[in-house]
């Protein structure tokens, strides 16, 4: 038994099994854009074929446009709380799961959240599972989710910038 048992361990180590890689959001979204384009290119008419792909493209630049609209936003939000740190001879603040110690502590919290919630919206995808006969509901749901998102995402926002009030009201 004991001959048994070192055999496989030797197996093991020196015969390793196939690690397989990880799957990346990049990987995700390279095989969902290829399963558009394949039933994409299955659609007989030219005329809704283009529709498609023009909806498809609108979505992403909506996105994109109103994500970088909210990235001015919180890089105002991000100035704002640099003075207000500076003025109050701050040079650092410390916050775990939102609870600072102060109104600044907590203010760098929501503005740093906002920041990761804007970078990943950015990257957000929103090419819509189509079929070949089944287009517009796709197109449809996909719209819904980015105006769903979009409405979250500006919610965040909204809480970073009453924190950075209650920040001002705190070093006034």
């Amino acid at each position: 038994m004991k001959k048994i048992i070192s055999f496989l361990f030797i197996f093991t180590v020196f015969f390793p099994t196939i690690a397989f890689a990880r799957v990346t959001p990049s990987d995700i979204h390279k095989d969902k854009v290829e399963v558009f384009e394949a039933i994409l290119a299955k659609i007989p008419d030219a005329n809704k074929r283009a529709q498609v792909e023009k909806a498809d493209q609108m979505l992403y630049d909506i996105n994109q446009l109103i994500c970088s609209k909210f990235d001015g936003e919180v890089a105002k939000l991000t100035g704002i709380l640099e003075e207000l740190k500076s003025r109050a001879g701050v040079n650092e603040t410390v916050v775990a799961y939102g609870q600072g110690d102060t109104p600044l502590d907590s203010a760098a919290y929501w503005v740093n959240w906002a920041q990761e919630a804007v970078a990943y919206q950015k990257i957000a995808d929103y090419t819509p599972l189509i079929s070949a006969t089944n287009f517009i509901n796709p197109l449809i749901s996909e719209q819904a989710q980015l105006k769903a998102d979009l409405r979250g995402l500006a919610g965040k926002i909204i809480k970073a910038k009453g924190e950075v009030a209650k920040a001002i009201k705190y070093v006034q």
